[in-house]
């Protein structure tokens, strides 16, 4: 592993670079309404809800390289959440036009959870009939990774996405006086070569890494109380467990949580006709299995009924029915699902609770 040292006052040419060469996408600093574009970043909210947000940067004052969770992930720009798939025509000349599109793109400031989201989603749409769009976007996104700080919702320590080894181009590891950067792929060594004026780290420096990561591991609030090995087991014996009554009798089925989580990757596919009957497209847009008509067939059927059959599923399909097909949890520990439900379901607190059933219960 190669790692490179980059002063602060050097990140806005290096950014100014990339924007040479790609579309540049990262944590952004929102004005709000009827302020001025140039007001001061004290001025600017972090973005979200007090969170910073993923945005298209277009200059190096766009980029808040903050540490603390995003808002969303930045799954979008691979998996948008409407897609044209199709267009068609009828008429003289009928005809179906494939859509794929995709640009050579950054995705900056990424954090270890999403870094391991990443890697799910790439399994996901690489299995069986592969999933074009998405592995063309992804082969021309180029992913510069960067440490953050947990809040009181994450939990990656306990499903072993505190760190990131591999998955990304550059990884930016913050060590105050500048950027250790910690180069994962011949590409990123020939971009970093290329937009980047860098020296060879010192070993003091890159050893400030693991202080990093050794007191990073120190501040979680909120761990899961089992190692993350023995939770499929442990979910596939609570199907029964009571907590999914309970939960199901709060939850509001909004899907909220579907739609922030980074490894949800269930769509619907749509067919739109113009008015003039002749021409129109097919799309798909994300769909979540928390909403009542995601599991309804034919008939009016519906193979989960209620608000905790849907729950179950989800949190079982985070835990437990794709880890052998994918090779990991579908849980990456980011508590995004947790800050965005409006009846404070915590997913953390539901393992837990499942935990403690299964050492009572054989």
């Amino acid at each position: 592993m190669e790692y490179r040292f980059l002063p602060k006052k050097e990140i806005a040419c290096f950014v100014t670079g990339l924007l040479k060469d790609f579309k540049v996408y990262g944590p952004v600093k929102l004005v709000p309404a009827g302020m001025p574009s140039n007001a001061s970043i004290g001025d600017t909210k972090k973005g979200k809800d007090g969170f910073p947000m993923y945005g298209e940067i277009n200059s190096p004052k766009d980029l808040n390289l903050l540490h603390t969770p995003t808002h969303l992930s930045p799954k979008q720009y691979l998996f948008p959440p409407k897609e044209t798939l199709l267009k068609f025509k009828n008429g003289e000349k009928p005809g179906i036009e494939s859509v794929v599109e995709a640009h050579d793109q950054v995705l900056f400031g990424v954090h270890p959870c999403d870094i391991h989201a990443i890697r799910l989603l790439d399994r996901v749409f690489a299995y069986g009939p592969k999933d074009v769009n998405y592995l063309k976007r992804r082969e021309k996104t180029f992913i510069i990774g960067i440490d953050c700080i947990p809040d009181k919702h994450c939990f990656c320590k306990s499903v072993n996405t505190m760190t990131a080894d591999y998955g990304f181009d550059l990884f930016l590891h913050d060590i105050g006086s500048g950027f250790v950067i910690e180069i994962g792929t011949a590409k990123g060594k020939d971009i970093l070569y290329k937009h980047a004026k860098t020296k060879k780290a010192t070993n003091k420096e890159i050893k400030k890494i693991v202080e990093f990561k050794n007191k990073k591991a120190e501040m979680f609030v909120t761990t899961l109380n089992a190692d993350a090995s023995t939770l499929p087991l442990i979910y596939s014996g609570r199907y029964y467990s009571p907590v999914w009554e309970k939960i199901g009798k709060i939850c509001y089925g909004c899907g909220s949580c579907n739609n922030v989580c980074p490894t949800c990757y269930c769509f619907d596919v749509r067919d739109e006709i113009k008015a003039n009957l002749s021409e129109g497209e097919r799309y798909r847009v994300w769909d979540a299995c928390t909403l009542e008509d995601f599991a309804k067939v034919a008939g009016g059927h519906s193979f989960r009924k209620t608000r905790a059959e849907r729950l179950r599923h989800r949190f079982n399909r985070k835990f437990q029915y794709q880890v052998d097909k994918f090779g990991g949890l579908f849980c990456v520990g980011c508590g995004r699902c947790i800050r965005t439900c409006l009846v404070n379901i915590n997913i953390a607190e539901v393992t837990n609770e499942l935990i403690e059933e299964s050492n009572r219960k054989p």
